[in-house]
């Protein structure tokens, strides 16, 4: 695959090796082990390190657990970037033995005895057919000999890896076994746990020679058969919140994708919901104690842009601040007309305000059902978007406060759409309105990494990545 093709891909589709990790691969020579249990994502990879590497030639990949047809099978990419077909020695005709791209590149050595395939790999090495080759497990090797064969075998592979210039990459299942530690220049590390009952994907960086380490763990995704590793938070991604503030043509044209939903901006999230958001319906986000709150404003961007592009309505309420000046910007820069928005400001956010905080948050509750009524009675015909902040929510758990069912039933039938932003309780109870909620959504930091957690319906997790190139959020199945 072209790196042309690739940058057309979504993110998620495309390889992404953490930066330590792509570093020591651009070294001349080196031999990497890759440790992991069963289904960690091993061999996904030893195959996506190949692609990094467009090293889709002069190499060699000996699989010694699954045969190479069903390494394309589970990998589909493989099909276009290995321009070979899927041989092995025993299916090359004798007359093209020694015809120019006749090499096999994925050789089945499951049947092999440990001698044999030793051999195979030391033949490589001296011939430089392969700079690269791939044991795809180590495992059929050194668990068929005694541990001081083992290591003297060990030992003259490295030797010759040397002279030959080569990239030697082990793959073992057995992460507790340390025969191959000392002589490897790099480990990596794959691990598997769960979340709340989400699968989450751990590369630990152990070693890497000659490279030094600023971050020795990273989430990452098997997703299509793909190794995507995911950066680690910071919140300085979000502090210029115009950024994700641009509205999609496309998604503008099919803001109502159906006279029942509503579209999120993310075809993933469309598809989970059975088309978007639902048209009527009400959506709960919670953000985690250490997620900033241009976060949240972030990825409702696509959202909230495609309803002032395409002159729809919307009520808007800043959270911590965040929002308001964004919103009045974007107005401008397109000319739209001031009059299908209305911003209810905090009367906790002023400095100089006395009013108590159960009747700021009654007088903004008057406030945003005046605004609605106002607003839908001039544009009737016109979809309405109505966004509130954490003050809000904060109220209708309030007893003190006036706001009650009614308010809140009143703000969802006025509505096409109604979403409510809140930090999640600290003890991580559900609020009455996360209960109510038609769509529920939790933003956290799991190790690190900024992700997206669907509790109703119920997903997988999703990594939150943003571009450099155009600040556009994307999510990235954790699978």
């Amino acid at each position: 695959m072209t790196k042309d093709m690739e940058d057309k891909q979504p993110t998620g589709n495309k390889v992404k090796i953490p930066v330590e990790l792509a570093h020591f691969l651009r070294q001349e020579s080196y031999s990497l082990l890759i440790k992991g249990h069963t289904g960690t994502g091993k061999t996904t990879l030893a195959l996506s390190i190949l692609r990094t590497l467009n090293m889709n030639k002069d190499c060699l990949y000996i699989s010694t657990r699954v045969s190479p047809d069903q390494l394309f099978q589970y990998h589909t990419w493989m099909d276009e970037f290995f321009s070979q077909p899927r041989k092995t020695p025993d299916t090359i005709p004798d007359e093209l033995e020694n015809e120019k791209n006749t090499h096999p590149i994925f050789v089945d050595g499951r049947l092999d005895e440990p001698v044999a395939l030793f051999e195979r790999i030391t033949n490589e090495l001296m011939d430089v057919k392969a700079p690269t080759i791939v044991i795809d497990s180590w495992d059929s090797i050194g668990f068929f000999m005694d541990k001081e064969a083992s290591m003297s075998n060990s030992k003259v592979l490295q030797t010759w890896r040397e002279r030959a210039g080569a990239k030697l990459i082990f793959v073992t299942e057995h992460p507790e076994d340390r025969t191959l530690d000392f002589l490897t220049d790099g480990i990596v590390d794959l691990r598997q746990k769960y979340h709340n009952e989400r699968v989450i994907r751990e590369i630990v960086l152990s070693k890497l020679r000659g490279v030094r380490i600023n971050k020795p763990s990273y989430m990452f995704s098997v997703n299509n058969g793909i190794f995507h590793s995911y950066d680690h938070y910071h919140p300085s991604e979000f502090v210029d919140s115009s950024h994700f503030l641009q509205s999609d043509n496309s998604a503008k044209k099919d803001l109502l994708r159906s006279k029942s939903h509503v579209t999120t901006g993310y075809h993933e999230l469309d598809e989970m919901f059975g088309g978007g958001f639902p048209t009527g319906g009400m959506a709960s986000i919670e953000l985690g104690p250490h997620v900033n709150a241009k976060v949240a404003f972030a990825f409702l961007g696509k959202l909230i842009a495609n309803f002032i592009a395409s002159e729809n309505l919307l009520v808007f309420q800043p959270f911590e601040k965040t929002g308001q000046d964004i919103v009045s910007r974007y107005i401008k820069s397109h000319g739209l007309q001031n009059d299908l928005i209305k911003i209810i400001t905090s009367t906790a956010q002023s400095k100089k305000s006395t009013v108590p905080p159960s009747e700021s948050v009654d007088n903004q509750s008057d406030q945003i059902q005046d605004a609605i009524q106002k607003i839908k009675k001039k544009y009737q015909k016109k979809m309405l978007l109505t966004i509130l902040g954490p003050e809000m929510v904060d109220g209708f758990s309030n007893e003190s406060s006036k706001i009650n069912h009614e308010s809140l039933s009143f703000i969802k039938s006025n509505s096409d759409l109604s979403i409510f932003v809140s930090r999640r309780l600290p003890d991580n109870k559900h609020t009455h309105l996360s209960e109510i909620a038609d769509i529920r959504l939790l933003i956290l930091e799991i190790d690190g990494t900024l992700c997206l957690q669907s509790e109703t319906p119920w997903s997988h997790l999703y990594a939150i990545a943003t571009s450099p190139k155009n600040h556009e959020i994307s999510l990235g199945p954790i699978v």
